[in-house]
């Protein structure tokens, strides 16, 4: 079948979503995307994009943009909880960029509204009261509506025994070149990087429990807990923690990657699929990785046929990334 002209109704207006909607609309579709808040917020944290999210970026146009916009990270650094440096991982010729979610989520929605795209606020979509498309792409994330609509199943996972939090603070000076640096403790860790050319840095910091935290990136936590709970961590982490005012926490929780990824028009994309947990940074990178993938197997093919090829090529290479990441 052509995209050209096609009704395609995405159901989520995240990375996965608006990347999808972009590689559509660039290739003729008609797309139309629902997005469950009432707006893009200026909320978030940080996203790293590597070389091969990059790819995609650069393949729909938007390389020098999110250049512009994205920090450069200049590789991993190994900490000790008291800062002292263990060990220098460069990157090299491995490009990865460092994103608040709300600049490259605007990226996104700018150049597909650029391209024709419809986006709309505020939307309750659910199996049960579908959009009129073509295609239906899920693209609604870990809790999607749309995954036991098509694996006939609910929703498997299970609790890792960590807990992460998150949170941003001003750098107590501008990073002006550096990369992603991790502090190790006993069952704990805490990554740190730059954004937004280096006037604020990404917290994310894991904690090994046996407390069952409810899932869900956004959960909002004390500050007061945060820091108590990473009070043996000196160095650079000590002294930020202090400035940390706005912090969610959520429990990782390890996904089964289901066997059907499709019924009839309807097909899941990113997290709806495979959610990915934080440690090797894909969750995004294999959104958009999916995006181009559906769109390239859906251009020319039979709908069927289209979206089994897109769960042969991907399920296999998502399953290695998230074996990778545990």
């Amino acid at each position: 079948m052509s995209l050209n002209g096609m009704q395609v109704a995405v159901v989520g207006g995240g990375m996965g979503g608006l990347g999808a909607a972009l590689c559509f609309a660039r290739a003729g579709a008609q797309v139309q995307v629902h997005e469950r808040a009432d707006a893009f917020a200026d909320v978030g944290a940080g996203i790293q994009v590597s070389q091969n999210g990059l790819r995609v970026l650069d393949a729909l146009g938007l390389g020098t943009a999110a250049r512009e916009v994205g920090f450069a990270s200049q590789g991993l650094t190994l900490n000790s909880a008291q800062g002292r440096r263990v060990a220098i991982l460069p990157g090299g010729a491995r490009e990865t960029l460092l994103f608040h979610r709300a600049d490259l989520i605007a990226l996104l929605a700018d150049a597909a509204t650029a391209a024709g795209v419809q986006i709309t606020f505020g939307a309750k979509v659910t199996p049960d009261a579908p959009p009129d498309a073509d295609l239906i792409i899920a693209a609604d994330g870990i809790r999607s509506a749309f995954r036991p609509h098509v694996t006939g199943q609910d929703r498997q996972a299970t609790f890792t025994g960590q807990v992460a939090w998150r949170a941003l603070v001003p750098a107590p000076q501008t990073v002006n070149a550096g990369g992603v640096n991790v502090y190790m403790g006993p069952g704990q860790h805490v990554v740190v990087y730059p954004l937004r050319g280096g006037r604020l840095l990404n917290i994310v910091a894991v904690d090994e429990t046996e407390t069952w935290v409810d899932e869900g990136w956004s959960q909002p936590a004390d500050p007061a807990d945060f820091q108590a709970l990473f009070s043996g961590f000196g160095g650079p982490v000590g002294a930020l923690l202090p400035h940390a005012r706005d912090v969610q926490r959520w429990g990782i929780f390890a996904h089964r990657i289901p066997d059907q990824w499709s019924r009839g028009n309807v097909v899941l994309l990113g997290d709806a699929a495979h959610a990915m947990p934080p440690f090797l940074a894909q969750g995004a990178v294999m959104a958009l990785e999916d995006a181009w993938q559906l769109a390239a197997c859906l251009d020319g093919a039979p709908l069927a046929k289209g979206l089994a090829e897109y769960q042969e090529i991907r399920s296999p290479r998502v399953a290695r990334v998230l074996r990778e990441a545990f």
